[in-house]
């Protein structure tokens, strides 16, 4: 298939790859199932190559980071609740929080994969919480 240029030059490919990368950082929570909390690594991957190249993408280190703190926040949450949920277990209430243990995880996949077709269709996303804290963050006083 060849590559249709714009009325400005560039590819159509080239103008579609921030938008690409920056889906893929927010749906790759959905390969937990094939790599578990590994997936981290997918949306830190992207905005670490992000920031060493010449000619940095704003849109791409922007939800790459987004990304990588709200996978992050969640699998630390899960593991917080599955250590309180183990302990529970002991006195039987804590197999009674077990669907919500898995509700929340499944919610928070498709959360990200949410995520992840509002940037492929051009609109803005931002999770929400987890923006403000990385925006604090990033804030230089």
């Amino acid at each position: 298939m060849p590559i249709r240029k714009k009325s400005d030059g560039s590819s159509l490919s080239e103008s579609r790859d921030p938008q690409l990368l920056s889906s893929v950082a927010h749906a790759s929570i959905l390969a937990v199932f094939l790599m578990g909390p590994l997936t981290i690594i997918i949306p830190l991957a992207i905005w670490l190559s992000e920031r060493n190249r010449p000619q940095r993408s704003a849109l791409v280190e922007y939800h790459s980071r987004q990304a990588f703190f709200f996978q992050s926040a969640v699998y630390l949450a899960c593991l917080v609740a599955g250590a309180v949920i183990a302990l529970l277990t002991f006195v039987f209430i804590g197999l009674l929080l077990i669907p919500f243990l898995i509700l929340f995880f499944l919610g928070a996949i498709v959360y990200g994969v949410h995520g992840g077709l509002q940037v492929w269709q051009g609109r803005d996303f931002r999770y929400r919480y987890i923006t403000d804290f990385v925006e604090r963050s990033q804030a230089k006083p």
